[in-house]
């Protein structure tokens, strides 16, 4: 359970001459009694989408565990302004309490109003930062980016905004999403829904490829078997952006939370607004533009914070240099698409198990993805195949590794590589 002391100001110049649905949508910005004593915003902009029939008072365990955890750090250690660690402002979003997992205009219809909210936000901040000195040693940089956190459908909702022609770009550089299906709407029965839910994929894939997307992070947190609303396999975020950019996890799995949420409890219990504080604590940086640290120093926080230690131990070494995730390669097959030639694997399973083990540099990783589509999943370190013997030694071991398989007319069939 969470406490808060929550205040929602109404962001009345938010009108008509920023947004056309200011009739049927509201913008709020949330304080908390007794650590936010001003009515206007001028730190770091987040802003919370929420689900399904959700209300903009979902947003309270969240924000008031951040704004304690942030006056807690600053009061023992000041001098963390400096580096750009200001806190957040909260704003949240009054939907009418829509129901969106059943219609997919009105996915579309709150995804142009997230992008209106958006910049009506960066606008205020030139002003409001100019106004409230944080530090008087360090220029902080305007905001020209919001970090967006939502709920269920608000997940897909703000990952719809980018596609819509009223997105600025980069003005969303990190999304976090709780309990949202991801993959697949959980109720097909308005094909609409189903259109939305194809073409906001297709973007997303398409957009870490063409380089649109380079600078976003995704997160996505699952409640695990406790939802009884949303199948925990649908949140999974692997297909739609790259390692680098994204990360899926069960609550179940995350450090010092260690429990299961069901569909609303994720937004109010106790040790997650914690956790999710502490993580929103350590990525902040308001001295960049896009008032967060870099994206690989992010996701390297991000993975710290909720990975436990036995799914980073791609962190260790390996030969002689550091082990990160981008020395890695992954790969992910259908099992029947899988034939290992037994050399091949032996002499594969050879290598990694003759070097000590916290350089081994292959991994059968368990699947995310619903039992019943039996996947493979693969990491490895291409420095595997670096001292084998001749080219052709090194291409039949990477393909029997990666699962390609001859065809009829014996030549190797592609494997599906992420």
């Amino acid at each position: 359970m969470s406490y808060s002391r929550p205040r929602y100001i109404e962001q009345t110049e938010f009108g008509r001459s920023w947004t056309r649905y200011s009739a049927k949508y509201k913008l709020y910005l949330y304080r908390e009694g007794g650590f936010d004593v001003h009515n206007e915003a001028f730190r770091i902009p987040v802003l919370f989408v929420p689900g399904n029939a959700g209300s903009h008072k979902q947003v309270r365990s969240i924000a008031s565990a951040t704004a304690s955890a942030f006056v807690e750090l600053v009061g023992k250690r000041p001098e963390l302004v400096d580096q750009g660690m200001v806190g957040y402002d909260f704003f949240t979003l009054g939907l009418n309490e829509e129901l969106t997992a059943l219609h997919g205009y009105s996915i579309l219809e709150q995804a142009d109003f997230v992008n209106d909210a958006i910049r009506y936000i960066l606008a205020q901040y030139p002003r409001t930062r100019a106004r409230h000195r944080l530090s008087k040693d360090t220029e902080f940089a305007s905001p020209a980016s919001v970090v967006v956190v939502g709920h269920s459908m608000g997940g897909v909702v703000a990952r719809t905004a980018f596609t819509l022609g009223n997105h600025m770009p980069g003005s969303a550089q990190a999304l976090f999403t709780l309990s949202t299906p991801h993959s697949s709407p959980t109720a097909s029965l308005e094909w609409h829904v189903e259109q939305v839910y194809t073409r906001v994929n297709q973007f997303w894939r398409h957009g870490f490829r063409n380089g649109t997307l380079d600078d976003v992070s995704l997160v996505s947190i699952a409640g695990g078997n406790l939802d009884s609303m949303i199948n925990s396999d649908y949140t999974y975020v692997g297909s739609l952006a790259p390692a680098r950019n994204a990360l899926s996890v069960l609550s179940s799995g995350i450090n010092d939370v260690w429990l299961g949420q069901d569909h609303q409890s994720v937004l109010w219990c106790g040790q997650m607004a914690r956790k999710f504080a502490a993580m929103m604590i350590e990525i902040m940086d308001a001295r960049s533009p896009s008032q967060l640290v870099p994206l690989e120093q992010r996701m390297a926080i991000m993975r710290r914070q909720l990975l436990p230690s036995i799914d980073r131990s791609i962190e260790t070494q390996t030969h002689d240099r550091p082990m990160r995730a981008d020395n890695y390669r992954y790969v992910q097959l259908a099992e029947d698409s899988v034939k290992l030639h037994p050399l091949d694997l032996r002499k594969l399973a050879e290598r990694s198990q003759a070097r000590p083990r916290k350089a081994r540099a292959l991994h059968l990783l368990p699947s995310g993805i619903a039992a019943k589509d039996k996947v493979l999943q693969i990491l490895y370190d291409p420095q595997l195949f670096a001292d084998a013997s001749s080219d052709s030694e090194r291409t039949d071991v990477q393909l029997a590794l990666l699962g390609c398989r001859g065809n009829d007319t014996g030549t190797v069939a592609d494997a599906d590589l992420d």
